[in-house]
């Protein structure tokens, strides 16, 4: 029997008005489950960009005790001038630690009234020869133990801090959103069955005149494949305003370490097109074997 568009769109159409409210649950659970997802790819994405951005710029802090001497700070310049693993550094005195402390916290007077300049350390920032961490790690630990070094601050530690908080947000995220498809695949399993059911006469009757399983088969599958779409859709939109949200902050910040987490509408394309993709994926494999099922009860 062959497949008219008409038919196909005006049955499509029915069912999804037929039962309002479980059509509204189904797309809802798609859309709170690819969300998930979403923001999961979001961090990964942004956190790739950080790892990029330190990679080209690797740099570690000699931060200077409070009271350290000019004799101190000139020891310590000089090794930085005289080290071959340095390609340059620069010396950054308190009121210039002050002026970046005091823009980093300039969303919170209370905490920037408890500081003077007078109470942040010196320190020198230096840019390696050789971006690599191990090698930045060991050229750093050589001015740990001078006269007058507080501490050594090496960039790759926050750099492993952040990579373990993606790892456990995007897992977390991750098993949320499997869940949540689950249960999007068997919500909308569970739709597509009860508008079956509440057809089932019309179905024996169209089999009874020859209709074949297809015929039966794709209004259904059709509905599963646009309530998946208009989630995934919801999802898209989600996550498009938790990039926006994120970017704004950074920027707004003036924290410009971060720059490279905030995401470009470029790269929101393609975590788009991955929602969208397993939107239609959820929605026609949830009803293609509802249907499935049905036929062949």
């Amino acid at each position: 029997m062959a497949i008219r568009m008409d038919y196909v769109a005006r049955e499509t159409g029915n069912n999804l008005i037929r039962n309002p409210s479980l059509t509204i649950a189904t797309v809802l659970t798609v859309a709170v489950s690819l969300a998930l997802l979403g923001a999961a790819l979001v961090i990964q994405q942004g956190v790739s960009g950080l790892n990029g951005s330190f990679e080209d710029d690797v740099e570690f802090i000699v931060w200077m005790v409070n009271d350290a001497d000019q004799e101190q700070v000139a020891s310590v310049d000089s090794a930085l001038a005289s080290s071959p693993g340095v390609k340059d550094h620069r010396f950054v005195n308190q009121a210039e630690t002050y002026a970046e402390f005091e823009s980093f916290w300039k969303e919170s007077p209370e905490v920037l009234d408890t500081v003077s300049p007078g109470d942040l350390p010196t320190s020198f920032r230096v840019v390696p020869e050789i971006p690599d961490l191990a090698v930045v790690e060991s050229l750093g630990a050589e001015f740990e133990g001078q006269p007058g070094v507080l501490k050594v601050d090496f960039a790759a530690d926050y750099i492993k801090r952040l990579n373990q908080f993606s790892s456990a947000a995007s897992l977390t995220m991750s098993i949320a959103a499997f869940a949540s498809a689950l249960a999007s695949s068997l919500l909308m399993y569970n739709t597509i069955r009860t508008a079956l059911f509440a057809r089932r006469r019309e179905v024996e009757v169209m089999r009874l005149v020859g209709a074949t399983n297809w015929f039966i088969r794709i209004p259904f599958m059709l509905e599963g494949l646009i309530q998946g779409l208009v989630g995934a859709m919801f999802s898209a939109i989600g996550v498009w305003a938790l990039a926006r949200t994120i970017r704004d902050v950074i920027f707004k910040s003036g924290f410009g370490l971060f720059d490279s987490f905030a995401l470009t509408n470029s790269q929101l394309l393609p975590i788009a097109i991955i929602l969208l993709v397993s939107g239609a994926a959820i929605g026609a494999l949830g009803s293609g074997v509802a249907v499935t099922r049905y036929l062949d009860a």
